[in-house]
């Protein structure tokens, strides 16, 4: 397959977009069979299959068809479902707790020296990102340990860029762009005979501020031109009759339905570029050889309520804002399938890349509070957690954990102590409508017994480290 000249998806300011990188015909793979190149494609505010809605892979179709040569988790969750949190949590290994951002102001101090890149540079790779990096991250400095950068803050159309640590202007669509920026890294990086790390990380299917032609402005995602107006079904979730048994900040939202579909209808339509983009570095991968020796990662860094319990954003303990898709594949090393069973963290990720390079921790590093999913598993357990942050509105201090069949939150007042609880018999119950907590039936509240061993649990994981954490 012929790569793209870059010069078609960018308008460059002053000087010359494209970095000189070393380019050869030479094609290659991995100095180690068994040490596979690693491509993570990380959407931003895609949410999976969730009872009773539809499954937004399915408008993914030429992902989903390289990708079934891997394996999905359908009970994949973040820790975090804010930005910057939750990407400092993928790229540490470590629960936000333990990381250092846990709201999105904290994005410089992401503890960099003990993370993805740096760890993966360590252990041999090229390592290469494009795309978004931490929304707060400072635009003046180049996010340490990628060999080479192009990042963006944001927007669809024409946006602002730094490669490798210089301001420009990538024209046109920018998941196209970035599509293209990424597949020249891939080809940059055959040429130096090792492997290589390209996170990819578009906005889609984020919002932007659009302006209506009536001049009011609403939040929605935007598809490229030739997808504006591609057919999507109704998938908007049910309306819950009664939310009396949420927490307060629950209740007093009320985004209806229609709300909830426009801006599900064009976060579909904004993830059909990203769909032929991930496609056309599949096809990169398999022209040249390698893909067979590549892990290859997609997943998103957080969900996105479509009116759920009358909310849009996420920042929310429930499964529309948790539960994200992830994709594994690797010939030879990660059967294709489904693993239905498998409870699986985003804090997951970064030990199932380092596995996959062979790189141990040094001594001194942080231990990772994820599992290798190279492994079998461990986790009974999802753990998230959420700090009230005055970016994200009203929502307040939560933390959750959530078993194979039910759920359990806290809400945290300002002073620290518990507010609200809920429990949902995720078995019953699978869309969370009726917190058993809180319904007016004491008959149907869980044994006592459950109910402290779950707070125990939740209460141990809000401050684990490392292997605690896996549970």
């Amino acid at each position: 397959m012929r790569v793209r000249s870059l010069a078609a998806a960018l308008v460059l300011a002053v000087t010359p977009l494209v970095v000189p990188l070393p380019v050869t015909g030479v094609t290659g793979v991995a100095t180690a069979a068994t040490k596979p190149n690693i491509v993570f494609y990380n959407l931003d505010d895609l949410r999976d299959a969730v009872p009773g809605n539809i499954d937004p892979m399915t408008f993914m179709p030429k992902t989903r068809a390289w990708m079934a040569a891997g394996r999905r988790y359908p009970q994949h969750f973040v820790t975090d479902p804010a930005c910057c949190p939750s990407r400092s949590s993928l790229m540490t290994g470590r629960m936000p707790h333990n990381n250092g951002v846990r709201v999105q102001s904290q994005g410089p101090a992401f503890d960099s020296a003990h993370s993805m890149a740096c760890y993966l540079r360590t252990a041999g790779y090229s390592t290469y990102v494009a795309g978004k990096f931490l929304t707060t991250w400072p635009r003046t400095t180049t996010p340490p340990c990628f060999d080479h950068s192009t990042v963006m803050w944001g927007g669809y159309n024409n946006v602002a860029v730094r490669v490798d640590g210089a301001a420009r202007t990538m024209a046109g669509y920018s998941t196209t762009g970035l599509g293209v920026r990424g597949r020249e890294y891939i080809t940059s990086a055959l040429a130096l005979a090792k492997p290589f790390l390209l996170y990819e990380t578009p906005q889609a299917p984020h919002w932007v501020d659009v302006t209506n032609p009536d001049g009011t402005t609403t939040q929605r995602a935007l598809p490229e031109p030739k997808y504006a107006a591609a057919p999507v079904p109704a998938c908007s979730a049910p309306v819950e009759a009664n939310r009396q048994d949420k927490p307060p900040y629950v209740r007093n939202t009320s985004r209806t339905p229609a709300q909830g579909q426009e801006m599900c209808a064009s976060q579909l339509r904004a993830i059909m570029t990203a769909d032929d983009e991930f496609d056309a570095t599949m096809q990169l991968l398999s022209t040249r050889g390698v893909l067979a020796n590549t892990l290859v990662i997609f997943s998103s860094d957080n969900g996105y309520m479509w009116s759920d319990h009358g909310r849009t954003e996420k920042f929310v303990p429930y499964e529309p804002s948790l539960r994200t898709p992830l994709y594994l594949r690797w010939d030879g090393q990660i059967p294709a399938g489904t693993e239905a069973g498998r409870l699986a963290s985003y804090v997951d990720l970064l030990p199932t890349m380092l596995a996959a390079a062979q790189f141990t921790l040094p001594a001194a590093a942080p231990r990772l509070d994820g599992e290798s999913l190279l492994t079998p598993s461990h986790r009974t357990t999802a753990y998230a957690e959420y700090f009230k942050d005055p970016a994200n509105g009203l929502v307040p201090t939560w933390k959750a954990i959530r078993t194979a069949t039910v759920k359990y939150i806290q809400t945290y007042a300002e002073n620290g102590t518990v507010s609200f609880r809920e429990y949902y018999n995720l078995t019953a119950d699978p869309t969370e409508d009726t917190n058993l907590l809180a319904d007016g039936n004491a008959a149907n509240d869980p044994p006592a017994a459950e109910l402290s061993a779950l707070a125990a649990r939740l209460t141990a994981l809000s401050t684990c480290a490392g292997a605690a954490c896996v549970v």
